[in-house]
């Protein structure tokens, strides 16, 4: 019997089929439900997790990351050093080189002319673009030839891979997109809703917070994959009745943020059609502290502003005996079962970026 998935968390990004099959959709068609129906497949778009997480199946970025926070080539050859000359020895500076003979769906070739093009249009500040901040401190993107892609910063970066680095900022066909620079980028429904992309599926129908449609990619880059001749996503609903879709009735095969009580969890995991798979993100479920004094007292203006510290909230021994008085493990244990853990930690997941400090300080 083949068990079908539910998974729990939201911070999850992607769905990957198994890894080895003899030939492009061999496994016929896939069925997904999101409990929130997806709206656009234009990240640039959107901040949507559920609206990045399906047009990922579509477009994709030049690098993403791993379950375990590492970098990993897409669209490139090899990831950019300094080593290799990738990233400038003053840091000012990051080279792509895209990999020979990557292939648009509708077969036309992927050159770095559409990756200067994709920084123009989030640039433009006419366009409303929603990743804009990954964009902030780059002075310029030029298509050196056709394969080669040089991002210009405004000064020295620590960390170069921000724009073109994850599902949220993919690169976009110019041919496509370009007659949706500034203004016009909301006004172009077919490009938003259908993108031409480079990843594993193409659009085929998409109802608006409803269900997109898709099949394989003809032209995607390994001729064995996708696994899926076909994809489905039906959102709309509510985490539970997406879980039981999958875990009792058996209508989907995989449904995303499933978070569900621990009861309804083990209630449907005991019917043996599929089963929870657990995806830690950096999403943290937490209490913040009012830092500045809201008393009425205070003159109109400068109520809960800098100007006056809370007087009890700014002791931070009063801060971390309030932290301390939450029985994070029973929080868990009633409201989140498998699809939660306690952390005094606001980034907590992937292991290399959360900090090994245990005093839980808010």
């Amino acid at each position: 019997m083949k068990l079908k998935t539910a998974l729990l968390g939201a911070a999850a990004m992607a769905m990957t089929a198994p890894a080895a099959w003899a030939e492009r959709g061999a496994d016929g068609e896939v069925k997904l439900t999101f409990p929130q129906a997806v709206s656009i497949l234009n990240p640039y778009l959107t901040d949507g997790t559920k609206d990045v997480l399906a047009a990922g199946f579509v477009i994709e970025p030049l690098a993403s990351y791993d379950t375990e926070g590492n970098r990993v080539a897409r669209l490139v050859t090899e990831l950019p050093t300094v080593e290799n000359g990738g990233i400038s020895a003053d840091l000012t500076a990051i080279t792509w080189k895209l990999i020979p003979g990557l292939l648009w769906s509708d077969g036309t070739p992927v050159t770095a002319a559409d990756v200067a093009f994709t920084a123009q249009y989030c640039m433009d500040p006419a366009g409303g673009c929603a990743q804009s901040a990954k964009f902030a401190n780059i002075a310029s993107v030029e298509a050196v030839d056709d394969l080669t892609a040089k991002v210009t910063f405004k000064g020295p970066q620590s960390n170069p891979f921000v724009a073109f680095v994850g599902g949220q900022t993919p690169i976009l066909q110019k041919a496509q997109f370009e007659a949706c620079l500034g203004a016009a980028a909301p006004t172009c429904t077919d490009q938003n809703n259908g993108p031409i992309g480079t990843g594993p599926f193409r659009v085929t129908g998409f109802t608006v917070n409803d269900t997109v449609q898709m099949e394989a990619n003809p032209n995607y880059r390994d001729p064995a994959k996708p696994a899926f001749a076909k994809a489905t996503i039906k959102g709309g609903g509510d985490a539970e009745s997406s879980a039981r879709a999958v875990m009792e009735t058996g209508e989907f095969d995989y449904a995303w943020n499933t978070q569900i009580p621990p009861d309804s969890q083990a209630a449907m995991t005991a019917a043996g059609k599929g089963q929870f798979v657990v995806a830690f993100g950096t999403l943290v479920e937490r209490i913040e502290t009012n830092l500045t004094d809201p008393s009425p007292d205070l003159p109109e203006g400068e109520r809960s502003t800098a100007k006056h510290p809370h007087p009890i909230l700014t002791d931070v021994n009063v801060r971390l005996a309030l932290s301390k008085a939450i029985d994070r493990n029973t929080l868990v244990e009633v409201g989140y079962g498998a699809g939660g853990q306690p952390t005094c930690n606001l980034v907590p997941a992937p292991a290399m970026f959360a900090s090994d400090n245990t005093e839980c300080l808010t």
